[in-house]
């Protein structure tokens, strides 16, 4: 039988944009399942190096699939093509967007069983959407903080894994701080340059801090730079990033003026990202609602080399077709080579753009090897080499 939900959500994607922020929120419930290991501990060994703590997740085939642990996610999410691919029951349908924004109909299915690391998961509920088309590629799913709500879930980035234990935190110790579950969001106060503001500490952000952008005018800011808009469900958010003259305080640590981005609209609340904990042991109990922060004994993160970043904006969504540029960024590698908006590109590397898949795209796009592109603009063929 199916049920009809209403569900409030906002994806934000990092392709364009310094602060990659990426968040949902949420009105019902959230849509977990029983999660399950032996002995005291569950590892879930991360799938690689990126700032996004990603993990495999085996849907009963032995295939391995990328998702996104998310601490600002409080519902699960999978492509919808790999839900039709796997023919997984749908079981009711939901609304999802940015808050404020239009809503788009999303189904939710049922995934029986699946594994990820040590633990196995029965009957947990996801909701589908492009997540592929999103994510360029990169990531097939997201699993919400929720799933694991009966255990301490700690990211021990510097070691690689994301532990489940049966174990609790303590106010009293050093380092931990109570949270604000208000939207199943895990809201703590900081301190910036003094100012109290509710932040989200939120994995599946690439970036580091942000602020409403209503803040941009009270701060000791550096001037602001325009860094293009951020991608949400259902509309878009205008980003800006400047240097914070001062400090941000939360849980014992200082950051000494950290680059900030700012959003605009904005919820009024800030934004703690995976750049900013990648050096510490991160515990979320939820139980409690208690979440700490200490050191890493493995010592700092070492993520992988940053994706080169072109500067494109294309129309509609890249893979499977021919890929038309809707606009340029202002200094960005794609307008120094001489590409300009509305260019056409026919051949990357000697094969038509229709013939990639959107993550072979983004592999090329992200890499540091050589492109070769033949464009066209208005109407007469143009070759273009990118280094």
């Amino acid at each position: 039988m199916r049920d009809s939900r209403k569900l409030t959500a906002g994806l934000l994607v990092a392709a364009l944009v310094l602060c990659g922020q990426h968040s949902w929120a949420y009105e019902t419930t959230a849509y977990t399942g029983e999660v399950t290991f032996d002995g005291d501990t569950a590892i879930l060994a991360l799938a690689d190096k990126q700032v996004h703590p990603r993990v495999n997740v085996e849907l009963g085939d032995n295939a391995q699939h990328q998702f996104i642990v998310d601490t600002g996610a409080s519902v699960n999410v999978i492509d919808v093509t790999i839900a039709q691919s796997y023919g997984f029951e749908v079981i009711g349908e939901t609304e999802i967007g940015a808050p404020g924004g239009p809503q788009i109909a999303a189904d939710i299915v049922r995934i029986p069983l699946f594994s990820v690391g040590d633990a196995v998961v029965v009957d947990a509920e996801f909701v589908t959407m492009d997540i592929l088309g999103f994510t360029r590629g990169t990531t097939k799913g997201v699993l919400g903080t929720g799933l694991f709500g009966d255990y301490l879930l700690t990211f021990d980035r510097g070691a690689g894994q994301i532990i489940l234990s049966r174990a609790t935190l303590s106010a009293d110790d050093a380092g931990v701080l109570p949270y604000d579950s208000e939207g199943s969001q895990i809201g703590i106060e900081i301190l910036v340059a003094g100012s109290p503001l509710v932040a989200h500490v939120d994995t599946g952000s690439m970036g580091r801090f942000t602020l409403p952008g209503e803040m941009m005018a009270s701060l000791p800011v550096s001037e602001t730079q325009s860094t293009g808009q951020a991608r949400l469900v259902g509309g878009n958010r205008e980003i800006k990033t400047a240097t914070l003259d001062g400090t941000i305080q939360f849980a014992g640590l200082q950051f000494e003026n950290p680059d900030i981005a700012f959003m605009t609209p904005s919820s009024g609340t800030g934004n703690i990202g995976s750049a900013v904990m990648l050096d510490y042991v991160v515990s979320i109990d939820q139980q409690n609602h208690l979440i700490s922060f200490k050191e890493s004994p493995a010592g700092k993160f070492l993520a992988a080399k940053k994706p080169r970043r072109l500067g494109i904006q294309f129309k509609g969504m890249p893979g499977g077709s021919v890929l038309t540029i809707a606009s340029v960024h202002s200094g960005s590698i794609a307008e120094q080579a001489g590409l300009k908006s509305g260019d056409v590109l026919l051949i990357l590397n000697g094969k038509p753009t229709e013939q990639y898949e959107m993550a072979e795209l983004a592999t090329l796009f992200g890499g540091d090897s050589v492109l070769n592109l033949e464009v066209e603009r208005d109407g007469e063929a143009r070759n273009i080499e990118i280094k």
